[in-house]
């Protein structure tokens, strides 16, 4: 069949196919134009800004460390894509325990230095109720919009809704990082509530690591590039610690309004995903007991750092 006869089919002449093909190309022009503008923008605009606060966070030792802790805790999913290099098989169950075990640190983590030492600062009592809602919805919302699974390799699964599946899920991941991170960044004023936050999620960050690099695997990406693109998603805690450090300074009741933001976000983490994922994993049963005893030994260590 002739391209003529083709456009007949569908309705188009010659001279139709003409002009959509003209007015595709002036639409691919501006869209290009805008994108050329927004980075124009940003370059000029948003890069003092980044450079600014940089400076910023730099001038201060405990800011800076608190950004370098999450730095190492955003690293640790690269630990979770390397295990997929030596790894021939996913073991769930064994993966599915550690989940539970990271999701009981994490909350033991979010009372014990963060939302404790919020609600004690004077005067801040509503503000922290508010902003724990608040961070609890933002990542409640967050999971309406970019719903994600934890696809492993082996399920019989399409290619493209597969793709899309791992793309969406390592998105996904990339994203709650942010907050994670976030929360290491308020935790700035306290260092041992920082070191025992990032410690938390740096565990938590090694199973989702091996999760993302695993859902690339089974879609065909190399190893080597999946354990990479693992600790890429890791990477942006450092930005969400930057965050918070600032949100923190803004304002006179920022560091407890921040601390609680963030623990809101960390226990929709754990009550959302990590525990529901372990549960599937691994079992409703040792799930209950790894969360429980974790979250003990946890609390224990953080009251004896003075977290």
């Amino acid at each position: 069949m002739s391209f003529h006869q083709m456009t007949k089919i569908v309705g188009l002449n010659i001279a139709d196919q003409q002009q959509l093909d003209v007015f595709r190309a002036v639409r691919g022009a501006v869209g290009l134009l805008i994108a050329a503008l927004g980075l124009y923008i940003t370059l000029t605009q948003g890069a003092p800004a980044v450079w600014a606060a940089i400076q910023y966070i730099a001038a201060s030792p405990a800011k800076l460390q608190a950004v370098e802790l999450s730095t190492i805790a955003g690293a640790a999913t690269g630990l979770g894509g390397m295990a997929l290099l030596v790894m021939k098989k996913i073991d769930d169950k064994g993966l599915g325990l550690f989940i539970a075990i990271a999701g009981g640190m994490m909350a033991a983590a979010a009372v014990m230095s963060l939302f404790i030492p919020a609600i004690q600062t004077e005067g801040a009592l509503m503000v922290v109720l508010v902003a724990t809602a608040a961070g609890y919805g933002v990542m409640t919302v967050l999971d309406q919009t970019l719903p994600h699974e934890h696809p492993v390799a082996g399920p019989e699964m399409a290619g493209r809704e597969r793709l899309r599946m791992a793309m969406l899920m390592t998105i996904a991941i990339a994203l709650h990082n942010v907050p994670e991170g976030f929360a290491v960044g308020a935790s700035a004023g306290n260092l041992n509530g920082a070191s025992g936050t990032a410690f938390s999620i740096g565990l938590q960050n090694i199973p989702e690591g091996l999760i993302v690099a695993t859902a690339l695997w089974s879609i065909g990406v190399h190893k080597a590039l999946a354990a990479l693109a693992a600790l890429a998603t890791g990477l942006v805690e450092p930005i969400g610690a930057g965050l918070g450090v600032i949100t923190a300074d803004s304002w006179a009741l920022g560091t407890p309004a921040s601390m609680a933001f963030a623990a809101g976000a960390m226990a929709f983490v754990v009550c959302n995903e990590m525990i529901p994922e372990s549960i599937k994993m691994t079992g409703k049963l040792k799930t209950i007991y790894a969360a429980g005893v974790s979250t003990v030994l946890t609390a224990i260590a953080l009251g004896w750092m003075g977290a």
